[in-house]
């Protein structure tokens, strides 16, 4: 069953943090009348830390939705751990489907935690997170209930913010041998500072969602993709599907792709990119991602391009493309 998302608890924010104490400057006036000194400011030895979850969506899929029970970060002076379930005590049940491009829901809340570096964040899920299909619904298995991801650099009086992007087009995994499962694995999930990226904002042109390569569809809006890669002026020859070994060692591979879906109100194709570090990407339209499986590398016959441009993204800030 389903259960309603909820921001985090006051316990939660009681639990790791410290209150920040300013030492008033004061002066001690001496008995001819002299001058006094001011008692210096002492930096601040906490950061404010939020943790928010996003996702890049995947086909085939109606909901996918996983139990969080705790966040953990790995620091210095041992782990410190936030309990993210909700008011009746549950785990905290989150569609990463809502939350797909830019959106976002926070589950650890501007929470001070002590200076200093933290080698890993660790996300703990339970065994009821599911995911729905046309086919039915799986169960949504995470290798020993934990994701482990990098770490974070909490600097004296800064925030740290950080969203967990969840590019569920390379983490999801239908084992063989294993009916009714589908495994979320770590090799798609990434830990980045918000202050450090940006969202690419696109559009289709329709002559190629209806181009020549992708005639033997039965569905002209299913299967429509952006592959993004960072960096530009790259040989093109080379820009590969969502493989995790390519055959082809100088292949490249896309750092996240995007659905291209049709915007009813708009009438024109879309597409979002959110959480991309800040720098030049290559941008290229398939129309047969359909047929891009994460755990094989596949040819030209049954993957290809339509169209290919380059770009840039600032941090912090939206960028627009249109691709004809």
């Amino acid at each position: 069953m389903k259960k309603p998302l909820n921001v985090v608890s006051d316990a939660l924010k009681k639990q790791t943090a410290r209150t920040l104490s300013v030492v008033a400057m004061s002066s001690a006036m001496v008995a001819c009348g002299g001058g006094g000194s001011d008692n210096p400011t002492p930096e601040p030895d906490t950061a404010s830390f939020s943790l928010a979850i996003s996702d890049a969506p995947v086909d085939q899929a109606n909901a996918v939705v996983v139990y969080f029970n705790s966040v953990e970060l790995i620091g210095p002076d041992g782990p410190i751990t936030f309990d993210v379930r909700d008011e009746n005590n549950d785990p905290q049940a989150i569609d990463l489907l809502n939350y797909q491009g830019e959106a976002f829901v926070t589950i650890v809340d501007a929470t001070e935690i002590p200076i200093g570096t933290y080698t890993q964040l660790r996300l703990e899920v339970t065994a009821d997170s599911y995911i729905e299909m046309d086919s039915g619904t799986f169960e949504l298995k995470v290798p020993s209930n934990e994701l482990k991801l990098d770490g974070i650099e909490a600097l004296p009086g800064v925030e740290a913010a950080y969203t967990v992007e969840f590019d569920l087009r390379k983490s999801l995994v239908d084992p063989v041998g294993q009916p009714n499962t589908i495994f979320l694995k770590p090799r798609g999930v990434r830990l980045v500072a918000n202050d450090s990226v940006g969202t690419l904002f696109g559009t289709v042109s329709p002559a190629l969602i209806e181009s020549a390569a992708c005639a033997e569809k039965i569905d002209m809006n299913s299967g429509n993709a952006v592959y993004v890669y960072e960096g530009d002026t790259l040989d093109e020859t080379l820009l590969g599907d969502d493989a995790d070994e390519p055959a082809n060692a100088d292949e490249i591979s896309p750092y996240t792709v995007a659905n291209v879906n049709y915007n009813e109100e708009s009438e024109n194709y879309e597409f979002v990119a959110g959480y991309l570090p800040a720098g030049p990407y290559t941008v290229g339209f398939s129309c047969l991602a359909l047929n891009d499986e994460p755990e094989t590398d596949e040819n030209a016959e049954v993957f290809s391009f339509q169209a290919v441009v380059e770009t840039s993204v600032t941090a912090t800030e939206q960028t627009t493309i249109d691709i004809q």
